[in-house]
C-alpha cells in the first residue's frame, strides 16, 4: 500500500512539472511569434523606405538586363 501511495505522489509531481513545462512552451511560442511579427514589420518598413529612395533601374528592368544575351 505504501508503494502505491509513493507512486501516486510521484505521478502528481510529474503532472505538476509537465503543466509547468507546458506553460513555458506556450509562453515561448507567443514570444517567438511576436518577435517574428516585429521583424517582418521592420523589414517591410525598410523595404518601403529603400524603394522610395531607389534611383536605379526597377527590379524587373534589372532582371531583364541580366537575362539579355549580348554575345
Amino acid at each position: 500500500m505504501q508503494d502505491l501511495q509513493a507512486l501516486r505522489e510521484h505521478l502528481d509531481r510529474m503532472t505538476q512539472e509537465l503543466a509547468e513545462i507546458k506553460k513555458i512552451v506556450i509562453n515561448s511560442e507567443t514570444i517567438d511569434k511576436e518577435r517574428a511579427q516585429r521583424a517582418w514589420n521592420d523589414l517591410m518598413s525598410a523595404s518601403e523606405e529603400i524603394s522610395q529612395r531607389w534611383e536605379g533601374p526597377s527590379a524587373v528592368e534589372e532582371i531583364g538586363l541580366q537575362r539579355e544575351k549580348t554575345w
